[in-house]
């Protein structure tokens, strides 16, 4: 089994802010299973842009071999 590193969040988090996305993805520690939160940086900036960052998110964890499972709000997942 696989995990995300610390370096993964940050790449995946410079690929966000490449692309002009205002969120931020936060690793947490979980018994057996990772867990993160998506931390929108300015509510205005991200207005229309949810779509945009949930397909960035999965494309990056898919190419990393990971599946991403979201929440009722979409505002956490774990892998």
């Amino acid at each position: 089994m696989g995990y995300v590193s610390f370096n993964d969040v940050i790449e995946l988090n410079g690929i966000l802010k490449e692309k002009g996305l205002n969120f931020k993805i936060h690793l947490r520690d979980t018994c057996g299973r990772q867990s993160f939160w998506i931390e929108p940086l300015r509510n205005c900036a991200c207005e229309g842009k949810y779509d945009e960052m949930y397909g960035l998110v999965e494309a990056y964890f898919e190419r990393k071999g990971f599946s991403v499972e979201y929440d009722e709000q979409k505002m956490n997942f774990v892998v």
